[in-house]
């Protein structure tokens, strides 16, 4: 497998703790503006072990690297300068080459984003990549031994409005195979029937299980007396109400919950299962050191700088910074 596995680390210092994953979140959202080549050339000089990013479909059947289902007026504006204004269409209304119009590189002054995140840098002429420009622009980070997560933004509430998850897997794993990135991804997604589907195209690429139990996003709970549309049949309560029984049940490589979701016993338990912890979005030092605490195997964050600074005091492996 592709994948690290937390592990004891090999090393001349003997005081060097086991490995814990940085990945840095949309590259690093809060450095610098998300899922735009910048963004992660900006988490590579950082230092992460990881690039997460999120993927949708064009109109022409392109996988693009992308978060929302349609362009955020705070995030987009036409080359020229202009902003959008709502409402705004879906992102599979154009085709790649007409997202190449709109200029993703800093955040709407006063948007609740840049209030979000106010040490975010603008880095003017950031289009939509796809993830060929990716491959490109990392490469040498890649053969140092970079990953990539992949998250496929997929909705099983709302199916109209993406590829089925046969589609999805197909496109990605045919792409992948093409840019000879297959090797070097693993890939993730709130919607287990994706996942379920890359399974049955290749052993190549570890898949993440991810979870959410907040108040205002619940992948786990049953939906109008049947069970959750989200997990594709592997409804915890058919094993014990154990979550984590389900995702190894369902082929997971690891576990992605929301790190609010998690107490140090559920990872253990987790990870006496064979399953990795890799926990989302962890942005305050507190928050950073609990998951520390609670030994997860990976921490996906905006603030890719925060979660190295702690792991440099306790004296945790660090992976390699690229760039000056």
């Amino acid at each position: 497998m592709a994948y690290i596995l937390r592990c004891i680390v090999c090393s001349m210092n003997s005081q060097l703790q086991p490995r814990i994953l940085i990945h840095g979140h949309r590259g690093a959202r809060g450095l610098a503006p998300e899922n735009t080549l910048a963004g992660f050339a900006c988490a590579l000089k950082v230092g992460v072990d990881v690039l997460e990013l999120d993927l949708r479909m064009s109109a022409d059947g392109k996988i693009v690297i992308h978060h929302d289902r349609k362009l955020n007026p705070d995030l987009t504006r036409i080359k020229a300068g202009t902003w959008l204004t709502p409402p705004t269409k879906p992102l599979d209304h154009y085709t790649f080459e007409a997202l190449q119009q709109f200029d993703m590189g800093h955040a709407r002054p006063e948007s609740s984003i840049l209030k979000r995140f106010p040490c975010q840098t603008a880095w003017d002429g950031q289009t939509i990549p796809d993830l060929a420009m990716l491959r490109d622009r990392v490469a040498p980070a890649l053969d140092d031994g970079l990953l990539l997560n992949l998250e496929i933004k997929s909705d099983p509430l709302k199916p109209e409005q993406g590829p089925t998850p046969t589609d999805w897997a197909t496109t990605l794993v045919d792409e992948l195979n093409t840019l000879g990135l297959i090797n070097q991804c693993w890939v993730q997604s709130f919607d287990w029937r994706v996942l379920r589907q890359i399974h049955a195209l290749t052993d190549k690429l570890p898949t993440g299980f991810l979870t959410s139990a907040q108040p205002d996003f619940d992948t786990i709970t049953a939906h109008a007396n049947s069970a959750s549309p989200w997990l594709d049949g592997y409804d915890p309560a058919q094993f014990s109400h154990n979550l984590p029984q389900a995702i190894a049940a369902a082929g997971g490589h690891y576990w992605g919950p929301c790190f609010q979701d998690l107490t140090r016993s559920r990872v253990a338990e987790a990870q006496s299962l064979g399953l990795e912890v890799h926990t989302w979005t962890v942005n305050e030092i507190t928050h950073i050191e609990t998951m520390v605490d609670y030994a997860v195997d990976g921490i996906i964050s905006d603030y890719p700088d925060r979660v190295r600074t702690v792991l440099a005091k306790r004296q945790y492996v660090l992976p390699t910074v690229f760039g000056d």
